[in-house]
């Protein structure tokens, strides 16, 4: 049989099946090999970038891995606050006030009977003064950073600061506040008169929930930080007005060493009330004093809060943390005890109830 010529292997008929194969094989062998100089290179590049080259003199870049944490720090990241924590000498934690929880730190009544309240509170001696005393609590801090920082910058230490639960970053706040020499109260969201439409925020204490559902949330609360002396209502226009859902709240407060602040917003309250069957030592605010603004008003208000001191002896004022309140209440601070008054922490002003059947724990 004659042999056929190369030309006529290429001018013949072909099967496309032969054809294909070699064509996708080599296809194949050409993306594997792009992907293998890509991959090469990337490395090469990340080697450069971590390691750096020795004789470039820029700086070197490393890739610092942290070790698998031990069992110990697993257990305190779990419990936290093992150990006594204080800022400019201003106490925040202290682990014999503190009860593990698996939400977070809860206060409790240390041994000899000893409570957040003491502990957390504003140092204040009267030294025998008969001048009448003055305390303001500004609520509200912790929402916005400025907010905070611009409060802590203006107002003196004997102001009371009211930080709400859900605040970002909540235990950085009260730290600062610690520090600068204040007190600090918790906000508690309570049920308004317009709920939902006002919505004092999570985890809000309602009248239609059970007690223990309602002792849950406040747990919830109360497990966000440490270093608080009390509590406070964050609205809670119907909530404080019904006995039966305020007196287990105010139980669970006293039990676990804390004082109670009815901002005095609401005279439907039944605040006193609920505090003296559950032998919870509690204040009430006597005027809020920013409803409107303004510096006239602001101004105003501070005068007739002087007048209520002078005729019962004590007064307490109630303010958010806007702008013209912190400059005001500032301004009115400096000149307060030339007028005669004197400017004390809350818990100076606290009516304190023998707590009959708490027991310390230990």
């Amino acid at each position: 049989m004659p042999m056929a010529d190369e030309s006529s292997l290429a001018s013949g008929p072909v099967d496309a099946a032969d054809t294909a194969m070699p064509v996708k094989r080599r296809a194949r062998a050409l993306v594997l090999a792009y992907a293998a100089t890509f991959i090469l290179f990337g490395a090469g590049v990340t080697g450069l970038n971590l390691a750096g080259r020795p004789g470039d003199g820029g700086p070197v870049q490393s890739l610092r891995l942290k070790p698998f944490p031990t069992a110990q720090e697993i257990e305190t990241a779990r419990t936290g606050f093992r150990d006594t924590r204080e800022i400019g000498g201003n106490l925040i934690a202290d682990p014999k006030l503190i009860e593990d929880s698996a939400q977070g730190p809860l206060p409790k009544i240390g041994p000899g009977g000893r409570t957040a309240m003491t502990a957390y509170g504003r140092a204040f001696q009267t030294g025998g003064s008969k001048r009448p005393k003055i305390a303001i609590v500004m609520r509200g801090l912790g929402i916005g950073a400025s907010a905070t920082d611009r409060a802590l910058a203006a107002l003196p230490s004997d102001v009371t600061l009211g930080f709400a639960p859900f605040a970002p970053d909540l235990q950085t706040g009260i730290d600062k506040a610690r520090g600068a020499g204040h007190e600090v109260l918790l906000e508690l969201p309570m049920e308004p008169f317009d709920f939902p439409d006002s919505d004092p925020g999570p985890h809000v204490l309602l009248v239609a929930a059970s007690a223990n559902e309602n002792v849950k949330r406040l747990e919830w609360a109360l497990s966000r930080a440490t270093g608080y002396a009390g509590a406070m209502n964050l609205l809670g226009g119907r909530f404080m007005g019904e006995e039966p859902a305020m007196e287990p709240i105010l139980a669970e407060v006293a039990r676990r060493g804390l004082m109670f602040f009815d901002n005095g917003a609401s005279s439907s309250s039944v605040a006193i009330a609920s505090a003296r069957h559950a032998k919870a030592p509690i204040a009430t605010g006597t005027l809020t004093l920013d409803g409107v603004q303004s510096q006239a008003a602001i101004d105003s208000r501070l005068a007739e809060l002087e007048n209520a001191a002078r005729q019962d002896g004590f007064a307490i004022g109630v303010a958010s943390a806007y702008p013209v309140s912190v400059a005001r209440l500032s301004a009115w601070a400096e000149t307060v005890a030339a007028r005669g008054f004197e400017l004390v922490p809350l818990t100076a002003l606290a009516a304190r109830p023998a707590i009959e059947g708490i027991a310390s724990s230990e």
